[in-house]
């Protein structure tokens, strides 16, 4: 075995680890179901929604919010017009009046971060979530949110449990099955402590955790993340609220699902950077030990492995160039006859047929613990155009990390 196929086994054992791990944390701690249960108390709550150019969606992301099963005096909306250039300003314009909602336009700072500290500065509820402006949460996603917080006085801030808003394209049912699989993976790593990320859409954070650790940063624009990193370093507990659901728009072309991921994997890279001391480190429990370093190595193997695929895809085309060339005889692509004698049964395509079994195993369950369905569609085109698109991405924050690029405002 050479080197190079050596390095895929790698790899795929890595993932085949990584997955199996999971499901044995879902086994040892499945997810309870939601319950008609209400909270005890209701503390007030300030929602902040920053938006540059979200004319669009802005009125219905407030909407949602407006919607929500909560005690009206307690809840506010904290609407953060930075410098947009569209209508999104005049949308907001819309909720004027309304004692729930307060309207705020500043300069742009080329930044979400600039934006949500502005909105934590303007408001003055004890809990302070976050809400992006193409988002909209379900009517109980507070209460379930609010339900977390109870449950472990020691819990400092809260995710939800995201999913796509209405997949309609291939592309979009592609992220509807990587959700629905990122939402079974965020809560393993809840039942680990684990979790690395606190998504704009509806996270939630007591106010004393800005006392203690500071506001948002620049963070390389995933500022979600690095609070999370900083949250960890700081002792600070993080948990998951599967029955807290906010649906979300996601780009709707190659071009803007590239550009989003390229700002997340840079962000990861970056992030990974600074908290580097994290890295293997005991005192960050699982999030040290396992998140962060098998987050890396598979952003590595990922990387390693479209090299491996490339290199081998263009020796093989080669080679048949080369023969047709050096004997004459022109290639066919006739379809072979089907034999199970020539079926390949090697460890390698074992290790990927599991590992693409308990893929859809993890998206089936992250659908189940949201009660949504997931189409064949969306595991088709996730199987086909993630593996196609990921290694762009990822090459190109590399790249631009390499380089460090800065960007202003990314969606």
């Amino acid at each position: 075995m050479d080197l190079g196929t050596l390095g895929i086994y790698v790899c795929l054992f890595l993932s085949l680890y990584f997955e199996v791990f999971l499901l044995i944390s879902f086994l040892e701690k499945k997810p309870h179901k939601k319950t008609l249960e209400r909270p005890l108390h209701y503390p007030t709550v300030s929602i902040l929604v920053p938006c540059w150019n979200k004319g669009k969606t802005l009125a219905a992301t407030v909407h949602s919010l407006l919607a929500l099963e909560y005690p009206r005096e307690k809840l506010s909306i904290v609407i953060i017009d930075d410098g947009s250039t569209d209508n999104t300003l005049m949308a907001a314009q819309e909720f004027l009046g309304n004692p729930q909602v307060s309207i705020y336009s500043k300069r742009n700072e080329g930044s979400k971060y600039a934006a949500l500290n502005y909105g934590i500065e303007h408001s003055s509820g004890e809990l302070i979530g976050c809400l992006d402006a193409d988002s909209f949460v379900a009517p109980d996603a507070l209460i379930e949110v609010i339900k977390k917080f109870e449950s472990n006085s020691a819990i400092m801030a809260v995710t939800p449990a995201m999913k796509v808003n209405n997949p309609r394209s291939l592309l979009e049912r592609m992220q509807a099955a990587e959700y629905s699989f990122g939402i079974f993976y965020r809560k393993m790593f809840d039942n680990i402590s684990a979790i690395s990320v606190l998504p704009g859409p509806f996270s939630f954070y007591r106010r004393e955790v800005f006392a203690k650790v500071g506001l948002f940063r620049q963070a390389h624009h995933t500022e979600d993340m690095e609070m999370a990193f900083r949250m960890h370093a700081h002792g600070l507990a993080i948990s998951n609220a599967h029955t807290a659901i906010v649906s979300t728009n996601v780009p709707n072309t190659v071009g803007g699902l590239i550009r989003q991921r390229i700002r997340w994997s840079r962000g990861f890279l970056e992030n990974c950077r600074d908290y580097s001391y994290m890295f293997l480190n005991p005192k960050f429990g699982n999030l040290g030990l396992f998140a962060l370093p098998f987050g890396l190595a598979a952003y590595l193997a990922g990387m390693y492995s479209a090299l491996f695929a490339i290199f081998h895809s263009l020796k093989t085309i080669a080679t048949y160039a080369y023969n047709m060339v050096t004997t004459g005889v022109p290639l066919t692509f006739a379809m072979p006859e089907f034999e199970w004698f020539f079926v390949n049964t090697s460890m390698l395509s074992f290790l990927i047929i599991a590992i693409m079994g308990l893929t859809v195993v993890a998206i089936l369950i992250g659908g189940r613990i949201v009660n949504t369905r997931i189409p064949f569609s969306s595991y088709l085109s996730y199987f086909v155009l993630f593996g196609l698109f990921a290694p762009l991405w990822l090459a190109r924050a590399t790249w631009d990390t390499l380089r460090t690029k800065e960007t202003g405002w990314l969606v």
